[in-house]
């Protein structure tokens, strides 16, 4: 017995003085379990961007069910060729607006006079691209596997902007939704 008050001061003068507060532990009568606590990174928080009411108000009536909106100054993104979009230059007085629709992240770009100048989106399966827009790249590309695909939607046109490769060709285009390749790129390195 005195064996055992040995054992159980012993283990609980150990405990104390290794003072670690990172471990925690639960006891029931079937099992331990140890949790280890990390201590988190201290939080930073940036101050919301908001462009004026009105660029806000034209955005929420466009696009009514959008979530997860978040707005910046504009910045270029890099998925499109933006030579290719026919959209006016911008620079940081216009905005940028990142937000889902049906489960697709877009982006959306607006004037300082809260004009839409476009939106973009990645769409991650080729199923869902117009049939005339697979007809497109079964007619003309043929072999080729497809790397990304943005859809690119203004007030004049939804264009969809098509990276392929094949061995070490690779391809760049920008098709019409009626199956009309607008612009292309290729690079046979």
């Amino acid at each position: 017995m005195k064996k055992n008050w040995i054992v159980i001061i012993t283990s609980a003068a150990l405990f104390a003085a290794c003072g670690d507060n990172s471990t925690e532990s639960t006891y029931s009568d079937k099992d331990t379990t140890t949790t280890t606590v990390v201590p988190s990174e201290p939080t930073v928080t940036t101050p919301a961007y908001n462009p004026p009411d009105n660029v806000r108000t034209a955005f929420q009536t466009k696009y009514p069910n959008a979530s997860n909106v978040t707005w910046s100054p504009y910045k270029p993104y890099d998925r499109i060729n933006w030579e290719w979009t026919g959209w006016p230059s911008m620079d940081t007085s216009y905005y940028a607006v990142n937000y889902t629709v049906d489960n697709r992240t877009h982006w959306g770009w607006w004037d300082r006079n809260m004009n839409w100048i476009g939106s973009s989106s990645t769409i991650e399966d080729s199923t869902m691209l117009p049939d005339a827009v697979k007809n497109t790249l079964k007619k003309n590309y043929a072999g080729y596997r497809i790397t990304s695909i943005d859809e690119e939607v203004d007030k004049n046109r939804t264009a969809y902007e098509i990276k392929l490769e094949k061995g070490t060709a690779r391809s760049r285009i920008l098709v019409d939704k009626n199956g009309k390749i607008l612009k292309k790129k290729d690079d046979n390195a």
